[in-house]
């Protein structure tokens, strides 16, 4: 039997690189049967919000790090960043499929949750920004942005067969760190 968030996982992944499966598809890709997932998601919508709310929780657990006390000093700043990358990129196809799919994003809890996750990562940014940490000449928007992106092109690459899980986190730090430090 597949464990719930094994499930959602797998149909992120799914549909991370093809937006458009079907139900069919998606139940081969992640190695179960339609029946099994029609059992559990009655309809593809009712899939892709269950596979949105599993992205918003897994992406809140993630930002832990980021929240930092407002003493934290640079050494700090910099170990949370770095946790909060190497936290991210298993989610990567969760927040890659779900920030991109009409459905989920016309749902107005969807959305509240990414506003809401963005003002934590953009919170923390700007923190890295007037400790020094981070390049203050780059909007905090486009640095949190820039980071989805490596960790899209990471789980792309993976899902390609380009890239071993193993080298993209080093891959997606030492990319994100080499344009974002000033």
């Amino acid at each position: 039997m597949v464990h719930e968030n094994d499930l959602l996982d797998g149909a992120a992944r799914v549909l991370a690189g093809d937006h458009s499966a079907s139900m069919a598809h998606i139940a081969a890709g992640i190695g179960t049967s339609r029946a099994t997932l029609s059992r559990r998601y009655a309809t593809r919508e009712a899939l892709l919000k269950a596979v949105a709310v599993r992205a918003i929780e897994v992406v809140d657990g993630c930002l832990t790090p980021a929240d930092l006390p407002a003493d934290a000093d640079g050494a700090a700043f910099d170990a949370a960043l770095e946790q909060l990358v190497t936290d991210l990129l298993p989610a990567a196809h969760l927040y890659g499929f779900t920030s991109r799919d009409a459905t989920v994003l016309a749902d107005p809890g969807f959305r509240a949750g990414v506003e809401r996750q963005d003002q934590r990562a953009l919170a923390f940014l700007e923190f890295g920004q007037r400790l020094g940490r981070l390049r203050s000449d780059l909007p905090a928007y486009w640095i949190w942005y820039s980071l989805w992106g490596l960790l899209d092109a990471a789980a792309e690459g993976v899902r390609d067969g380009h890239l071993a899980p193993r080298q993209i986190g080093r891959l997606v730090l030492t990319s994100f760190l080499g344009g974002t430090r000033p």
